[in-house]
């Protein structure tokens, strides 16, 4: 094989590789050490398995139960109750060497759970927020095309939000599902599972450099 041949070859991998989307970060919340809560708590982190993120949720009526109940085709999701406008469910992760952030979550409610959510996003640890996307939560119902349950995933309750060019390379990102209309009842709940980030990882600097020395190779060698 030429030299060419086998630098582009190399290149075309290197670009494959940059170009594949990573998960940055995800919670489908099955840590054996997240319970229920029987005391009402205002906030609620979700046991932590490494150190660069935490999923968190804060209500401004301290009676708010967090629970561990059924997920999207698993066997938990974070479920509270106690909704008003203004409370929020929270990612917080670093994007790092990443671009092309995407969001993918799923949720729920009950029949009086709180049915609007605004996404937004923070680069500057909560100082600033900018709105990346709305959501009108579907119903746990088998009208919605089929029941939120552990057996079987059903994606209506799946959401996406794609090309987030203000979270891309953050060493700070928060994400935020905040209320945006009241519950119908103090009991009404909305559960949230499989939320996932994913990035494209930015090439390190020699694989970028062999990419540019294989293409200009191959234009040396054409002329």
């Amino acid at each position: 094989m030429a030299l060419t041949t086998r630098l582009s070859a190399v290149a075309a991998v290197a670009l494959c590789a940059a170009a594949h989307a990573d998960v940055v970060a995800g919670w489908t919340f099955q840590n054996s050490a997240f319970v229920s809560s029987t005391v009402g708590s205002s906030t609620f982190t979700y046991p932590q398995t490494g150190t660069d993120t935490a999923f968190t949720g804060f209500h401004a009526d301290a009676r708010t139960k967090w629970y561990n109940n059924v997920g999207n085709g698993s066997t938990a999701a974070v479920n509270s109750d106690f909704w008003s406008i203004g409370d929020y469910y929270q990612a917080a992760l670093s994007t790092t060497g990443y671009t092309d952030i995407s969001l993918k979550w799923d949720m729920t409610r009950s029949a009086s759970g709180v049915q609007n959510f605004r996404i937004d996003i923070s680069t500057d640890g909560g100082g600033n927020w900018s709105t990346v996307g709305t959501q009108v939560v579907l119903q746990n119902s088998a009208t919605n095309g089929g029941t939120w349950g552990s057996a079987t995933y059903v994606s209506n309750y799946t959401s996406t939000i794609s090309g987030i060019t203000a979270a891309a390379d953050q060493a700070s990102l928060l994400i935020r599902w905040i209320a945006t209309s009241a519950a119908g009842a103090t009991g009404g709940t909305v559960r949230i599972d499989n939320v996932q980030i994913q990035g494209t990882l930015v090439p390190a600097p020699g694989a970028a450099a062999l990419v540019g020395l294989a293409g200009l190779i191959a234009r040396r060698r054409r002329g």
